[in-house]
């Protein structure tokens, strides 16, 4: 019954959206899944309606990923991790970040072999994702003078079960659960947590272009409203939430494992608190700007710091 009355809620929405004057998209940084819940509540549910809006999720491809629709102009609003928006500017993109959902890092590094530490990955070769994501692991063992082999993947773990690679960036909330439950039988001592290694650097946020935000600040507040919202509410109501999620999945045509999408909810609802103060306060803390612009700074992977009011003021 749940699963039929967010169907008709979806196609209810849909028919808005025809009669609305100006739809405004989003998309997120990966195809549908609930590393993105807040956002499918907030849709699903009316909050962005209720503000005023009309928005439509759409997601991107790896041929046409969500920086490349910012910067073109088919997306007014996308999901960015920091460093690659960092790089962004870096080279001269005007992004404004107006809302920071995960606070804390997600990334870990998953070794065939026992790691003590991240020189043990000298001389190795280890996947590394196609995204802005690497870059932080990267720009760390290029600082610490530790010589990796990056071996470029999209999304898959095929490389690291294989025994192609020695060892492979993972999400906690993705890749590695994909690991165990393709049969690996990972023990503590073969896993680095970016985050115990000074690299707790806050990662999926909410971006805009400069030029957007200082036309529409109103909207941008609605839009950011109605997205804290959703993700609030998914906190409150997990089972709900998960049907969601794996609604719009399917409407995406992305086959969806149920466990799978329950992990990752989980762990992502985790990453949206402040290591620092405890709270969700979807807003840009200037530690963990500092900590990345740092790590890249020393890695190479920036030439210069991006100060807090460049990303978070027009």
């Amino acid at each position: 019954m749940k699963r039929f009355i967010y169907t008709l809620l979806l196609s209810l929405i849909g028919t808005c959206s025809i009669q609305a004057q100006k739809q405004l998209v989003f998309t997120p940084t990966w195809t549908a899944q609930a590393q993105f819940a807040g956002f499918y509540v907030a849709d699903a549910l009316g909050f962005f309606r209720d503000e005023g809006l009309d928005v439509i999720i759409k997601h991107p491809s790896a041929s046409n990923t969500s920086l490349n629709r910012l910067k073109s102009g088919e997306s007014h609003y996308v999901a960015l991790h920091l460093v690659s928006a960092l790089d962004m500017i870096d080279k001269g993109d005007e992004l404004i970040n107006v809302m920071q959902c995960f606070q804390q890092s997600g990334e870990m590094i998953v070794s065939h072999k026992p790691l003590r530490g991240l020189k043990s990955l000298d001389r190795k070769r280890v996947g590394c994702f196609k995204s802005g994501i690497s870059k932080l692991p990267i720009a760390l063992a290029r600082r610490e003078k530790v010589n990796i082999e990056w071996i470029p993947f999209i999304s898959h773990t095929n490389l690291y079960v294989s025994g192609a690679i020695d060892a492979t960036l993972a999400m906690n909330y993705n890749e590695y659960y994909q690991l165990i439950m393709a049969g690996q039988r990972l023990k503590r001592n073969q896993i680095i947590y970016m985050r115990d290694i000074g690299c707790n650097v806050p990662e999926d946020g909410v971006y805009v272009t400069r030029e957007y935000f200082t036309k529409h600040k109103a909207e941008v507040d609605k839009f950011v409203k109605a997205s804290k919202r959703g993700w609030e509410y998914a906190i409150s109501h997990p089972k709900e939430t998960l049907d969601i999620v794996m609604l719009y999945m399917r409407q995406a045509g992305i086959s969806g494992n149920e466990d799978a999408q329950k992990w990752m909810l989980k762990e992502c609802l985790r990453l949206l608190v402040s290591p620092r103060t405890g709270k969700r306060t979807y807003k840009l803390e200037s530690e963990g700007l500092n900590q990345a612009n740092s790590i890249l700074l020393q890695g190479g992977e920036i030439t210069k710091p991006i100060t807090y009011k460049q990303i978070t003021e027009p």
